[in-house]
């Protein structure tokens, strides 16, 4: 059973000691760049789709066609192939440079808050809106920059590529597939993260978390993970119902209320969070500070 829903669910005792211990791993997803106005992937898929037909790529009926694919990522790769087929990979870019708002500053932002949070920072988002807050050699994004013995705390990495080069980008399902069934320097990355680390899940939802799947179950259940998920209140079943298919990938859900200020509830979550976690870091820190003196 679940510990309800609340407006700002308590701060779990794991992810308080592991920010002090420096053991606390925060992934990214889409729901956070959705803050920053960035378009998911349904959004981009039907942008595409339409832009495919208003190129002359497509037909009128072919695009109603594309529109009615429930799996968005393959109607991306569609597109894509689409677009790299009658040389218009320019076009393709284009639309993904509007879905992810690139270019826009945004104040206040919740990538600030969630910095404070003073973990390793892995990104499932290709946009840059994060990367401010970084010296530019420590945002990583290409596949060799997935090592298990650099974890660095100081880096943001975008283990699904950055708009920043196109190359690194993995928005096909092939190159999923590559990703997270094949390069096993990849898989050694995320494994020592989750057998090492608690990681804290923000903006992922049961669509978006599909691809992670594959490594999780693979891990040894060792520590306990969290995820933050929005809920309407009186939602506590279905977030029971959730909860049962987490526990298989020792993930707990942490609900917060989203009646009022809807997925924006998020940013107070992570502002309330990071408050107490200063205010106990501060207190230990004085602690142990008053008791070196008094054993000198």
């Amino acid at each position: 059973m679940s510990n309800g829903i609340q407006r700002i669910p308590k701060l779990p005792d794991e992810i308080r000691d592991a920010v002090d211990k420096g053991t606390l791993a925060v992934f990214i997803g889409a729901g956070v760049s959705r803050l920053v106005d960035c378009q998911g992937w349904d959004t981009l898929a039907k942008s595409l789709v339409n832009r495919c037909h208003l190129e002359g790529i497509i037909t009128f009926k072919e695009s109603e066609t594309l529109s009615q694919i429930t799996d968005h990522k393959k109607t991306i790769t569609i597109c894509f192939h689409l677009f790299e087929k009658k040389s218009r990979a320019d076009a393709f870019y284009e639309e993904m440079n509007k879905a992810l708002n690139e270019g826009v500053d945004h104040i206040p932002n919740i990538y600030d808050d969630i910095y404070r949070l003073r973990g390793i920072f892995i990104t499932t988002n290709a946009d840059t809106h994060f990367d401010r807050l970084f010296n530019p050699p420590n945002i990583l994004y290409r596949s060799s920059d997935f090592r298990a013995n650099s974890l660095d705390s100081t880096n943001l990495y975008h283990i699904h590529g950055s708009v920043r080069d196109r190359e690194s980008l993995i928005f096909t399902v092939p190159k999923y597939i590559q990703r997270y069934t094949q390069d096993k320097e990849f898989k050694s990355f995320l494994s020592r993260i989750f057998g090492e680390y608690t990681v804290l899940f923000l903006g992922y939802g049961l669509a978006e978390f599909e691809i992670l799947d594959f490594i999780v179950r693979d891990t040894p259940r060792t520590p306990l993970h969290f995820m933050l998920s929005p809920f309407y209140s009186g939602e506590d079943n279905i977030l029971d119902y959730e909860q049962s298919y987490y526990d298989d990938l020792h993930i707990k859900i942490l609900g917060y209320e989203k009646d009022k200020n809807g997925y924006r509830q998020l940013i107070e979550v992570i502002k309330h969070w990071n408050e107490e976690i200063t205010q106990l870091t501060t207190y230990l820190h004085s602690a142990s500070r008053l008791i070196d003196e008094a054993v000198e």
